[in-house]
C-alpha cells in the first residue's frame, strides 16, 4: 500500500466554479486541492504551506498570473515549485510570456478532464523525480546521513548566517571506535550494523535543526545552530555512556568525539571549523589508548 501523502495543488483562480470544478476533479483523482482567489492570496497562502503544484490562472485583477509567477520563482523557498497556467488565450506570444515568467506548462480553458490530468501527473512524477536526485546527492546512501560534500556547502552558510545574526554554533567531530576489527574479525554487515546503530541514536536525540553528516566511513560531523557547547557535550557524552553498554559479538558500542565552537568575534572557515573538532577528536581517542 502506498502511504506517501497526497500530492498538494494549489488551484489560483478569481473565478469560483473554475475553482470547484478543479477541486473536485483533483480530489477525485488522488489529490489534495487548495484554493485561492487572486494573486495575494496565492503568494500569501506559498509563505505558510508549499505545495507540490500550482494552477495559476492568467488573467486576473490585482497582481495576474504571470507577476504571481515570476515573484515565485525569485524567491528560493518556493522557485522549485511547478507552474502550470490556466488559461483562455489562445495567442502563441502569451504563451512564451507565461514559459519566459517559469511555467512548466498551461491548460486551457474550457478544461478537458483527462487532458488537465495528465499534464498535472506527468509534473508531479518529474518534481518527485528531481527531489530524489537532489536527496541522492546529498546523502550517504547507507545510513541517510547527509555527505560530505553537503557538510561544507551547510557550514558555509551556516557561517555567514552567524556572522550577521552575531550568534554562535557547535560543531562535533565523532569516530567509531572498534568498526576496523568488527569488519576484520566478522564481517561488513556487522561492521554497518555497528555504524547504523550510532547513527540511529544520533539521530533520536538531536534536534529537527540540527545536521549529521558522514564524513568518511566511520566519521561523522554534527552541527547543532544556536548551541551552547557545555549542553552539546553533555548530550553527545550520555549518548556514547548508553550505547557503550550495548555490545556486538562482545564488543562495546564506542566513539570518540571533539568539539568547536564557531564565535562571530573570530570566525574561522568551514575547514578550519572541521580541523578543530576532528583534532579534539583524535586527542580523545588517543587517550583511551593510554
Amino acid at each position: 500500500m502506498n502511504n506517501d501523502p497526497k500530492p498538494l495543488i494549489l488551484i489560483v483562480d478569481d473565478n469560483s466554479l473554475n475553482l470547484q470544478v478543479l477541486g473536485n476533479m483533483l480530489k477525485a483523482n488522488g489529490y489534495k486541492p487548495a484554493a485561492a482567489q487572486n494573486g495575494t492570496m496565492a503568494l500569501t497562502f506559498v509563505q505558510k504551506t508549499l505545495p507540490d503544484l500550482i494552477l495559476l490562472d492568467i488573467m486576473m485583477p490585482g497582481i495576474d498570473g504571470i507577476e504571481v509567477c515570476k515573484q515565485l520563482k525569485e524567491q528560493e523557498s518556493t522557485q522549485q515549485i511547478p507552474v502550470i497556467f490556466i488559461t483562455a488565450l489562445s495567442n502563441t506570444h502569451d504563451k512564451l510570456k507565461a514559459f519566459k515568467a517559469g511555467g512548466v506548462d498551461y491548460i486551457t480553458k474550457p478544461f478537458v478532464q483527462e487532458e488537465v490530468l495528465a499534464r498535472i501527473n506527468v509534473h508531479i512524477a518529474l518534481k518527485k523525480a528531481i527531489e530524489k536526485l537532489a536527496k541522492m546527492s546529498i546523502t550517504d546512501e547507507m545510513t541517510g546521513a547527509f555527505n560530505r560534500r553537503f557538510a561544507y556547502d551547510i557550514l558555509a552558510k551556516q557561517i555567514e548566517m552567524a556572522k550577521r545574526e552575531r550568534s554562535s554554533f557547535v560543531l562535533c567531530y565523532l569516530d567509531i571506535d572498534n568498526l576496523k576489527k568488527i569488519n576484520d574479525t566478522y564481517n561488513h554487515t556487522e561492521g554497518d550494523l555497528l555504524i547504523n546503530t550510532i547513527v540511529n541514536s544520533l539521530n533520536e536525540v538531536i534536534r529537527a535543526s540540527d545536521y549529521l553528516f558522514r564524513m568518511g566511513g566511520d566519521e561523522f560531523l554534527l552541527l547543532f545552530p544556536k548551541a551552547k557547547l557545555k549542553e552539546s557535550y553533555h548530550l553527545i557524552e550520555r549518548l556514547r555512556e548508553h550505547l557503550n553498554q550495548q555490545k556486538i559479538h562482545g564488543i562495546p558500542i564506542d566513539f570518540s568525539f571533539g568539539f568547536a565552537e564557531f564565535n562571530p568575534d573570530t570566525p574561522l572557515s568551514p575547514e578550519e571549523l572541521v580541523k578543530m573538532a576532528d583534532s579534539k577528536m583524535y586527542t580523545a581517542k588517543m587517550k583511551k589508548k593510554q
